[in-house]
């Protein structure tokens, strides 16, 4: 491996590295100060950081279908992608600003989506457009 290639993924991963010790002091942080609700991870420069809301908040409705080739537009930094419509589900990825997603259907104020490598998960609604 040439000595630039060996830079640039020694750099990724201190970046990755950064970002999850970030996100787990916001998390301790979160945990100590009593709120139960889980922020977005954010990129390590300063940026506005949308969190998502807090679990009560979730409305348990019948999933709305809509037209499958409907896409909407990452609009936040980084957003939390989950396995269903609420913050008690588990994060299975992440989102980037101007990431495209595929609208499969909302529950609530949550929005099913798929990724562009197929995968499918849930957004809220507030960061995408």
């Amino acid at each position: 491996m040439d000595k630039g290639k060996l830079e640039e993924k020694m750099k990724t991963k201190i970046i990755i590295m950064l970002a999850l010790i970030s996100f787990t002091f916001s998390c301790a942080l979160m945990k100590e100060s009593g709120k139960e609700e889980e922020p977005v991870i954010g990129e390590i420069q300063q940026e506005e950081v949308l969190s998502e809301p807090a679990a009560q908040e979730v409305e348990p409705t019948l999933e709305t279908v809509v037209p499958p080739s409907e896409m909407v537009s990452v609009i936040a930094s980084v957003v939390n992608i989950r396995s269903g419509p609420g913050m008690q589900n588990k994060v299975i990825t992440t989102v980037r600003m101007g990431d495209e997603l595929e609208l499969l259907g909302e529950n609530g104020s949550w929005c099913n989506v798929r990724l562009l490598n197929g995968a499918e998960g849930w957004i809220y609604k507030k960061f995408v457009r």
